[in-house]
């Protein structure tokens, strides 16, 4: 008895020794999958765009897609930062993948040989290309091309009030001028006088001032204006978001960035986005022009023609989810989100599905019209409206 004791240790102490090094080399590193292309460009477009907020991303080829990847962390909890960051930003179905740890990989000293590591590498994208598929099964979201439109530029900054310029003429440095532009949009410039300038671009200004220049004072003048400090321009971003409020923003700002500011979409956001976006300069009296955004064609479908650029007095709603109600003979009765495009059919398998005492040619809609509760049969394919309250009767047999 005693010498099967001793021998046990050796044993034991021996698969310890064999098996940590395995561990070590399993090693992973994380990072966070914002989708799948079929076009390269199209994902090219999403790593730009996210180099914008100060994202880095990769795009890996996995069957024919384009998968783009964002950071490489050594945990799940640093890679859920990024993820939660990327939510702000409207990527709501980011996901955390596991990628091979090249790092851990390099810092061990007895490696095995090198039709292992291969073996093992084939066997990690075979593991990525399952994941890739199975993500497409469960989000059901087709990814479409994303238009050729790029991120708004200083360049098309309109200046406001408040804001501060930087103007000055090649070769005549005596006529470089730091000005505020006055509250009614006006500046004071040597040699032209004063100038009305509010919602300009800053080519605009410089043509407008190169034009009063070149009348007799300068000949073939090279204006250069630069916007030192952007003030005075507010936005406003209320609904359902995380911080609703009014926001200074400083520079060119879009719709993405001023949810972002405001932390962030709720989870009973809506399918839409309304924008109000101020036409007209009257404090009293401000007349605004609304423009509908669906949220899927801006964050999932990433159609940067909707990310408008924002000015001086823009508000953004952000409205509730709608919801539609289910009682009867189905599984599970009660109150659900009422997603983009449900049907009385999904309706129904959302709430589990009919019972066996179900009567599944008696089914009713009480509907809200025109300030009355409208009660109708239901057409099991027509669309679930805000508010609908679906019946489904017991069969009498």
């Amino acid at each position: 008895m005693k010498n099967q004791g001793k021998n046990i240790f050796p044993i034991y102490f021996s698969l310890l020794i064999i098996f940590i090094p395995l561990n070590l080399y399993a090693a992973n590193l994380f990072s966070i999958q914002v989708g799948a292309f079929s076009l390269e460009k199209n994902a090219m477009n999403q790593v730009e765009y996210l180099k914008t907020h100060g994202i880095r991303c990769i795009i890996n080829k996995v069957r024919g897609m384009n998968t783009v990847n964002c950071g490489e962390f050594t945990s799940q909890t640093d890679a859920s930062d990024l993820k939660m960051r990327l939510y702000y930003l409207g990527y709501k179905d980011t996901m955390i993948v596991s990628l091979p740890d090249k790092q851990s990989n390099q810092s061990i000293s007895a490696q095995p040989p090198q039709h292992d590591v291969t073996d093992k590498k084939e066997d990690v994208k075979e593991d990525l290309e399952n994941l890739i598929e199975k993500t497409e099964e469960v989000t059901q979201t087709e990814r479409i091309d994303i238009k050729d439109i790029p991120v708004p530029a200083v360049s098309d900054y309109l200046v406001g009030s408040q804001d501060v310029l930087r103007i000055s003429v090649y070769e005549h440095p005596d006529l470089t001028t730091t000005v505020r532009v006055s509250e009614d949009g006006k500046i004071t410039f040597p040699l032209v006088g004063e100038l009305e300038i509010k919602n300009l671009t800053v080519q605009q200004i410089e043509k407008k001032i190169a034009k009063r220049l070149s009348d007799g004072i300068i000949p073939n003048p090279q204006v250069t204006v630069f916007v030192e400090q952007f003030k005075g321009a507010r936005v406003t971003v209320i609904g359902e978001v995380a911080k609703p409020g009014q926001y200074e923003i400083t520079g060119p700002t879009t719709v993405i960035e001023a949810i972002s500011m405001a932390f962030g979409m709720t989870e009973n956001a809506g399918h839409t986005i309304m924008l109000f976006k101020r036409v007209s300069e009257k404090e009293n009296d401000p007349e605004y022009q609304k423009v509908a955004i669906d949220v899927d064609r801006l964050f999932k479908e990433g159609d940067l023609s909707l990310n408008f650029q924002l000015q001086n007095g823009d508000i953004i709603y952000v409205p509730k989810i709608d919801f539609f109600y289910i009682y009867g003979e189905v599984n599970r009765p009660g109150i659900y989100r009422l997603e983009k495009g449900l049907t009385v059919k999904r309706a129904i398998s959302v709430a589990g599905g009919f019972t066996p005492k179900a009567a599944k040619g008696r089914i009713e809609i009480t509907r809200r019209q025109d300030g009355k509760d409208i009660v109708k049969k239901a057409d099991i394919n027509e669309l679930v409206r805000p508010d609908d309250t679906i019946m489904v009767k017991e069969s009498i047999f």
